[in-house]
């Protein structure tokens, strides 16, 4: 029987866009710290209500047998953080997984046509992705990297130090602070393990972005430290009452931002059951409605972003003077590349939810969701043409600054040409009288010094002020009538002696 390595290298053969895959497996760069797994089960028989699931964490050590004993459960939620390699394998083999699922949850890097194949998002059409029921959230998360005074001599492209590294955009400070858009993703799929009736989900979800690695201008690594902007997304989950609230009891308090994407999964599926979910034969848009909702949190944040720096761009081509520069064309070509992916994103999982709405019982939630991405793309779209009409108006204008700035250079290299021109004559004349003490000042021949300087000094003026083309034509006219009026002078004195 061979391997899930062996069908991940023949499914390549096909599907090229998995090479990304296999490059992140065979890597040894790529750091292999411990994954966090933790299992939710549901037990058919248990005497808790279906809206208390028994969660636990489970060692990597006895994640194949978890895997196995599906006897005991009606299903299980298995969440998986920072994947390691060797548990691809192991999670694609036990459970079937198509590798195109941890290709898209691992290749999220858009590469240039010529250099290799694009990922799964990219590659697949929305609808063969929804097709295959494979749920990839993929979004933005604005991290705050502190003072922008650490970053001077940073580059733009950073990258986490985790088993999946992703990239992290270091963007212009705003007010002091850098900021920096990272790539996230959280994926899940539905299985039904055997041939039993349990199903098991598999969601996998990043680890939190606390440290960043970056190249500075020396060519050094160095490492920085991160958290997400203002504490992290807004709760969406239903506040309890006010008298519970004050007691924490049986209540999680942790704000999102001391929180991971898996700390807040677990919390919601085991606080309350997402809409539409049966735990005997769950969907995967059920399955897959709290990890929706944390993407859509984040993609707020981003539009957001996007509009205070837009309207950063804005007071920038108004202060011309100081701050438009060639670099903010090319933060403005970013802006607009980014939101025309951030809509492709959003279209894919709009797609996704349209093409399973029609199997769940409860719709309102989702109908909901579409009005959400609606939202958010309308947002971006809008930004998007703002962006298309405002980036030739900066264009043009860094281009009349550029002329200006070249204009006043060279009415600056005059104003020390005409300086030159004074001192030098009059630094030669004092040279020539250096040596007599009867011409320094105060001395009876002082005057002398300005007799001989101002004439000389005249002479440079006059020099420099004419315009010698205009003036070597008109002595090359002068030489010209001479030799004309000799040669005449010279055939009338032949003429008049033949006579």
């Amino acid at each position: 029987m061979s391997s899930y390595k062996d069908h991940i290298l023949a499914r390549s053969h096909r599907n090229p866009c998995i090479d990304g895959l296999i490059k992140h497996l065979e890597d040894a760069r790529v750091s292999r710290a411990p994954s966090t797994i933790v299992a939710i089960d549901y037990l058919p028989h248990s005497t808790k209500p279906p809206k208390s699931p028994y969660c636990r964490t489970v060692p990597e050590a006895e994640l194949s047998r978890v895997l196995h004993d599906t006897s005991s459960v009606n299903g299980r939620i298995l969440l998986v953080e920072d994947i390691q390699p060797r548990l691809v394998h192991l999670l694609g083999g036990a459970l079937g997984l198509d590798p195109l699922f941890f290709a898209g949850h691992i290749s999220t890097d858009a590469k240039d046509v010529e250099k290799g194949p694009a990922s799964p998002s990219l590659a697949l059409f929305p609808s063969q992705i929804a097709e295959r029921g494979l749920l990839h959230l993929h979004y933005q998360q604005v991290v705050d990297l502190g003072s922008a005074d650490d970053f001077k001599d940073c580059s733009y492209n950073l990258h986490t130090n985790s088993n999946i590294p992703r990239n992290v955009r270091r963007l212009p400070h705003l007010a002091g602070r850098q900021l920096g858009l990272a790539r996230r993703c959280i994926s899940a799929v539905v299985k039904n393990v055997g041939d039993s009736q349990s199903w098991t989900c598999l969601i996998l979800c990043d680890s939190p972005i606390n440290t960043l690695i970056g190249i500075d201008s020396s060519g050094q690594q160095r490492t920085y430290a991160s958290r997400p902007l203002h504490r992290g997304f807004e709760d969406f989950f239903e506040p309890p009452p006010y008298d519970s609230a004050a007691s924490p009891a049986g209540h999680d308090q942790t704000p999102p931002a001391e929180r991971s994407t898996l700390d807040s999964l677990v919390r919601y599926f085991c606080n309350k059951p997402p809409p539409g979910f049966q735990a005997a034969s769950p969907s995967i848009l059920s399955l897959g409605y709290y990890p929706t909702r944390i993407a859509l949190a984040e993609w707020n944040i981003y539009i957001r972003l996007v509009s205070r720096y837009f309207k950063y761009h804005e007071y920038t081509i108004q202060d011309n003077d100081t701050r438009l520069h060639d670099n903010d064309i090319a933060d403005l070509q970013r802006w607009r590349r980014r939101t025309m992916q951030s809509q492709k994103k959003l279209t894919m999982l709009s797609t996704f939810i349209e093409y399973w709405l029609p199997e769940e019982t409860e719709k309102r939630h989702w109908e909901q969701a579409l009005k959400d991405i609606d939202y958010i793309r309308a947002e971006l779209e809008q930004t998007h043409r703002s962006l298309e009409q405002v980036i030739p108006v900066v264009a043009s204008m860094v281009q009349l600054l550029e002329t200006r700035r070249s204009i006043m250079k060279a009415t600056n290299v005059t104003k020390l040409t005409y300086t030159a021109l004074i001192f030098v004559p009059l630094s030669w004349v004092t040279g020539l009288f250096s040596m007599a003490e009867g011409y320094s000042p105060g001395g009876d021949r002082f005057w002398v010094y300005f007799a001989t300087a101002l004439p000389v000094l005249g002479v440079a003026l006059l020099g420099s002020a004419v315009e010698w083309s205009r003036a070597a034509a008109w002595l090359k006219g002068i030489i010209a009538d001479m030799f004309k009026w000799q040669l005449a002078d010279k055939k009338r004195k032949m003429q008049v002696g033949s006579v």
